[in-house]
């Protein structure tokens, strides 16, 4: 039973940071940030969330509701896994508000389209202002690029 029940942890705490909506320099990855809850609340997770239906936030509404008694790592975890996706969330829906000067100096174009992220790959860092440095950063997509 635990063998058929380890998976279904993991795909729970794939919904409940899909369905999250994100200090560091970077934010975490979904993937990393699934790794991190299975690893630290997988316990937390069979103990008080077995019988949950996935989806529509209803895994993260458990652990919300149960963050008075999970342990103590797993309710850390929640925290940093939590504002990392909200914080990389925040930076994907802002960026073309934060770095449309940017975008328009070194991209050529006057808003966010489909070039936004080959083009801010493909230019210096230091090139970029300060705060749209760091959003672009937030967003994911550098990292994700180079591993690409």
């Amino acid at each position: 039973m635990i063998a058929t029940r380890r998976p279904s942890i993991i795909v729970a705490a794939v919904l409940l940071v899909c369905g999250a909506g994100f200090a560091s320099a970077q934010t975490m990855s979904y993937a990393d940030a699934v790794d991190q809850l299975a690893a630290a609340c997988r316990a937390d997770l069979a103990k008080y969330c077995s019988k949950v239906e996935l989806g529509n936030g209803r895994l993260r509404a458990c652990l919300d509701a149960h963050q008075n008694v999970v342990s103590p790592r797993c309710q850390q975890t929640r925290v940093a896994v939590y504002a990392s996706i909200a914080r990389r969330a925040a930076a994907q829906r802002d960026i073309g508000r934060i770095c449309d000067p940017d975008i328009e100096r070194l991209c050529g174009t006057s808003h966010a389209d489909a070039h936004l992220v080959e083009c801010l790959v493909s230019v210096s860092p230091a090139a970029l202002s300060p705060a749209c440095n760091q959003t672009f950063t937030d967003t994911g997509w550098r990292t994700e690029r180079a591993q690409q």
